[in-house]
């Protein structure tokens, strides 16, 4: 398969050869490839669509939210004392 990139790809290709990460451009390509489809098998795997995170907020009863605010607290002071 051939694939045709506009001039300021194919310069970026050629800085990315001189770095010595890679060998040639097909290499540099699939990594492309191989990140892009990372990217998209993520997006599949998203466990909440916009919004839904809020949306349960908001159905919350004062007592939960307490509670959510409780364990918010202690989880940040445990991130303080490990750092």
């Amino acid at each position: 398969m051939a694939a045709t990139v506009a001039q300021p790809q194919k310069e970026l290709l050629r800085q990315l050869l001189k770095v010595g990460r890679w060998t040639n451009e097909s290499e540099i390509v699939r990594y492309g490839i191989e990140l892009v489809r990372r990217e998209v098998e993520r997006e599949r795997l998203s466990k909440y669509p916009e919004g839904t995170l809020a949306k349960c907020y908001k159905q919350m009863k004062a007592d939960e939210l307490a509670e959510d605010a409780a364990w918010s607290e202690a989880s940040l002071k445990a991130q303080a004392v490990e750092r």
